[in-house]
């Protein structure tokens, strides 16, 4: 019966790290993409990644650029698409933020702490 107790808090513990949740810490970086993507914030763009994605690029209208490209992929992707649709789970095994958009998986989006902060590690 011991061993039945432990095995059930294993899964639902597994079962509950992949919650859809309104926010987690780890969604942060992609919450702010979102808000670039509406707003049109390029430095809020540029800092919602890490340094290895960045790479050295600093120049604002390139990020700016890169909102308007952003824009177009997301909106094919997810049109008309409000930031309240998105939920979020994380999978700790991979640092993968897992995005749901109204419901459903989405995709997976690998994420990184730089300090104190989670940054988006992939373009």
């Amino acid at each position: 019966m011991k061993k039945f107790i432990i095995a059930l808090l294993f899964i639902c513990t597994a079962v509950a790290g992949y919650a859809q949740k309104k926010h987690i810490p780890q969604s942060t970086p992609f919450e702010n993409v979102l808000k670039a993507l509406t707003k049109n914030k390029p430095l809020l763009f540029k800092n919602s990644f890490s340094q290895r994605v960045i790479d050295g690029e600093e120049d604002l209208t390139v990020w700016a650029e890169r909102i308007e490209e952003g824009n177009e992929k997301f909106g094919r992707r997810f049109p008309d698409f409000k930031r309240k649709d998105f939920r979020y789970g994380f999978d700790s095994a991979e640092s993968k933020l897992i995005i749901y958009y109204k419901g459903d998986e989405a995709f997976r989006i690998k994420v990184i702490q730089e300090g104190k902060k989670w940054k988006l590690n992939e373009k």
